[in-house]
């Protein structure tokens, strides 16, 4: 940095007349820097609209992209709707004719359902823990001839526990041979009554205990030692007979029991595995496993003993080993099985057949549609209708979308390109923009259809009339009701207006897709000329800026040189004097 002290010796304020010399220059600058900042602005104003031109190309080619078909082809979209939703519904493709569908449905589709004639479990006895019956600590009450005793169940205790409590009020509990728990006044004479509102354990409701005509209870649900939480293989796991370890099939799925599986685990990856295409459940009440098919329809579920007696235990299986484990001879109870059926239903008056309530085209013979069977019709109401339609949905936002971006193109280039725009007197741009508008307010009898005007599908411009006598050419609207009804009377005419190879948006895509074409498009070589400039104007900038500074330089020498050299007279004639 350099240091400069103005007029120590002349007493001239000579770093003003420095600034004042450098403003002269600095002026040029500011011009300059004005002259970039209005290319930047042009550059910006190129942007926004190349932006605006991007979103219409982008809402064209939801219409015109109909030509790849399938999921782009927004004209082929169908419908369907079922008069009555609690009898069926119904998706639909493109490929599904347009037309209507009588449909009655005289039974479902149900599921297969698996559970042996017998418990798997045995009856609980003395030492099973209540709480392996699902019983849940806490207190329940009996009243004896109205006398109120409270029984307490505390963790680990057994049904032997529970007697003892029950015998000391004066109450009989036996549990018989199928698992019902029997209670009884001890001296066969007094009132007895259970449970009360205070009630915190779910002895009473779980077991469904109900009082009989002689004034003793008996329970509803039956009593087993068995729970989820055994050990299928421990000797005391609670079954009728000890299961071994081995392996076993359901569905196609195989599955292996050890020491370390519980009925509860084992239940888990029988209702996580695919394969086994069934669920399984636990019956507390019954004491019996309960398999349910996940498919519907008048099939098996397919049950196999392998090396473990497990499906037999179960009552669902009839197998024989020999001494060393293998399975020698088997067979599936089918009695144990209760076959679901199969839906029936009709189309058209054709009464068809399926395993499932999901009718797939290959089954009802409707393309394109798939039924899925909600309920059994009503008798006196008759057939259900299902249509199939053309989605108009889709459509109609795909073209409000195209309008919305083309009058957003249309107004930013009456603005930008209008006397004092950014872009006045950009002619190629004027030129597409008369292309675009042209295109769109055209005739164009090409296309092959019977609509030549976009007017005549509802698409238009402002019309003159006595309110109004100037038209607003270049922006769109659409009449909704017009367009519906071009699609119903000519589907096909309307997409190729719109969209086919003729068709007026494909001339406006062709155009909007030549400005944006990378490199030779207009938009790409406008923007690289700018680029041009701006870095062209920096670098005059930067370069005026320099010499403005060697100028600066140049002039604190000149008045410091002036200042030695008034300096070095002083000195000259103060010597002279002396």
């Amino acid at each position: 940095m350099s240091i400069s002290f103005s007029g120590l010796i002349s007493g001239l304020d000579t770093s003003s007349w420095v600034e004042a010399f450098v403003s002269v220059r600095e002026e040029k600058v500011t011009s300059m820097q004005s002259e970039l900042q209005s290319i930047q602005n042009v550059r910006d104003t190129l942007s926004s609209t190349k932006t605006l031109f991007s979103d219409l190309r982008s809402a064209i080619e939801k219409l015109t992209d109909y030509k790849f078909g399938g999921t782009f082809d927004l004209f082929s979209n169908n419908t369907a709707t079922s008069s009555d939703e609690n009898v069926f519904t119904a998706t639909v493709t493109n490929s599904a004719a347009r037309q209507n569908y009588d449909i009655f449905v005289e039974q479902l589709a149900t599921y297969t359902k698996a559970l042996s004639a017998e418990p798997a479990s045995a009856v609980a006895d003395d030492s099973t823990e209540l709480t392996n019956i699902g019983i849940t600590e806490g207190k329940f009450t009996v009243y004896v001839d109205g006398v109120k005793h409270s029984i307490s169940i505390e963790e680990g205790d057994t049904v032997g526990d529970l007697k003892n409590q029950l015998s000391q009020a004066g109450i009989n509990a036996e549990i018989d041979t199928d698992g019902v728990l029997k209670l009884s006044s001890a001296d066969g004479t007094s009132d007895l009554n259970i449970g009360a509102t205070t009630d915190s354990s779910n002895f009473v409701s779980l077991l469904g205990l109900t009082k009989q005509d002689d004034g003793s209870y008996n329970s509803t649900s039956s009593m087993f030692k068995a729970s989820t939480a055994s050990l299928l293989t421990s000797a005391d796991s609670g079954f009728k007979e000890q299961i071994t370890a081995g392996t076993f099939t359901i569905g196609d799925a195989t599955f292996t029991i050890d020491e370390k599986t519980t009925l509860s685990s084992l239940i888990s990856q029988i209702n996580s595995s695919d394969e086994a295409q069934a669920y399984a459940y636990w019956d507390d009440a019954t004491g019996k496993l309960n398999i349910t098919s996940t498919k519907e329809g008048a099939s098996y579920i397919n049950i196999e003993a392998g090396t473990s007696n497990f499906t037999d235990v179960m009552g669902l299986t009839e197998s024989s080993w020999d001494a060393d484990g293998n399975l020698v001879s088997s067979k599936m109870y089918t009695d144990a099985q209760t076959l679901g059926q199969n839906a029936i239903f009709t189309v058209n008056g054709t009464t068809i057949t399926s395993a499932s309530n999901t009718i797939t085209s290959d089954i009802s013979r409707i393309e394109g549609v798939t039924l899925n069977l909600k309920g059994v019709s009503n008798t006196e109401d008759g057939s259900s209708t299902l249509s199939v339609e053309q989605d108009t949905t889709k459509l109609v936002e795909a073209v409000n979308e195209f309008i919305d971006a083309y009058n957003a193109v249309m107004s930013n280039l009456s603005e930008v390109t209008a006397s004092g725009g950014d872009l006045h007197g950009e002619s190629t741009l004027t030129s597409i923009r008369n292309s675009i508008r042209s295109y769109a307010n055209g005739s164009n009898a090409t296309n092959g259809g019977i609509y030549t005007l976009l007017s005549q599908i509802g698409i238009s411009t402002a019309e003159a009339d006595g309110n109004n006598l100037s038209t607003d050419t270049d922006t769109l609207s659409l009449d909704e009701d017009k367009f519906l009804e071009a699609l119903q009377e000519n589907p096909d005419s309307v997409a190729s207006i719109l969209a086919g190879e003729n068709g007026i948006l494909t001339h406006i895509e062709n155009t909007v897709e030549q400005a944006l074409s990378a490199t030779t498009g207009y938009f790409d070589v406008k923007s690289s000329s700018l680029d041009n400039q701006i870095s062209r104007q920096e670098d005059k900038i930067s370069d005026e800026k320099s010499d403005i500074e060697t100028y600066r330089a140049r002039l604190e020498n000149q008045f410091y040189q002036m200042e030695m050299a008034i300096a070095q007279m002083q000195q000259n004639y103060s010597s002279f004097l002396s």
